[in-house]
């Protein structure tokens, strides 16, 4: 058991949010932390029985607190949950993983990044997390805690043997990642990756990656630090939790409310995706933007 005070009775709060809770937790950070830190310590401590509990979810407001705070004592935590086996990590934190990992992971980092380059490598590992760790890179750099030029080396090593060709969505994910930072530099390296078939040529984004050559670096980074999906976890987020977290969803509600305002509003609820059967979530953009579909034409 937790020895909860600030959440005291919500460790499965289901549906009732602990908003007031919440909001008493983000005003008095010093009291906070060490609870939220116990909670993922018990979290872990029975992590197989209570990431099939529908109605624990203490969890999620723990880890964005967390992050939010810059906690770098959760650090370990979170490559912890990094390092489960898929099908508990997805029980566990569900559309975070594919949404937000990546952001939580570089705001507790500390710029720690060697935990993190051993999530991409790891091909035991879930491949939507590793590509989650990969964006984190791209983050931590949109902060001045990597340099494009640490970057550039450390993706070369990944083509040139630290990655296992194993055709995962880290492959897919890896020249997009390189152009979205200017792949000068890397484009020899892409291109032969596409040559030894370490990654389709459509998904490798050639077309992208020509068009990104052609601009100067500055401008290509300077679009990476504007896009919102490439930054910390900021308050806005630790308080969207409870539009969504517990909120079950059926799916005449989803399409109705989906068709309702898919031409004036953008949809304020993290509503569970569908995925489709031409384009995954993670998979580059059909419209050639460079942007990973959920980024972009599949919002």
């Amino acid at each position: 058991m937790m020895n909860l005070k600030i959440f005291k009775g919500f460790e499965r709060f289901g549906d009732h949010y602990p908003s007031e809770a919440v909001k008493y937790a983000m005003g008095n950070r010093e009291e906070a932390i060490p609870e939220l830190l116990e909670i993922l310590e018990y979290t872990l401590s029975d992590v197989e029985r209570l990431s099939k509990d529908g109605k624990y979810l203490i969890h999620f407001p723990a880890i964005y607190m967390l992050a939010y705070f810059r906690e770098t004592r959760a650090f370990d935590y979170i490559i912890r949950i990094a390092s489960l086996p898929d099908e508990q990590v997805h029980d566990l934190l569900g559309d975070t993983i594919t949404e937000d990992f990546g952001r939580i992971l570089a705001s507790v980092c500390d710029g720690n990044i060697e935990p993190i380059k051993g999530i991409i490598e790891d091909s035991s590992l879930d491949e939507y997390v590793r590509d989650q760790a990969l964006d984190s890179l791209l983050i931590l750099l949109n902060n001045g805690v990597v340099s494009r030029e640490q970057l550039v080396f450390y993706f070369k090593e990944l083509f040139n043997g630290k990655l296992e060709v194993d055709y995962s969505s880290v492959w897919d994910s890896l020249p997009r990642t390189c152009s979205l930072i200017h792949p000068k530099g890397l484009e020899d390296d892409i291109r032969k990756a596409v040559a030894d078939g370490k990654v389709m040529e459509i998904i490798a984004g050639l077309n992208y990656m020509e068009r990104q050559l052609h601009r100067p670096v500055k401008e290509v980074l300077d679009e990476l630090k504007e896009d919102e999906s490439y930054s910390l976890i900021s308050e806005r987020d630790v308080y969207s939790l409870e539009g969504w977290v517990g909120v079950d969803f059926d799916e005449d509600f989803e399409d109705a409310y989906a068709e309702e305002f898919e031409d004036d509003y953008e949809i304020p609820f993290n509503i569970p995706f569908k995925r489709e059967s031409f384009v995954g979530r993670n998979d580059p953009c059909p419209c050639g933007s460079g942007k990973k579909y959920k980024k972009c034409c599949g919002k």
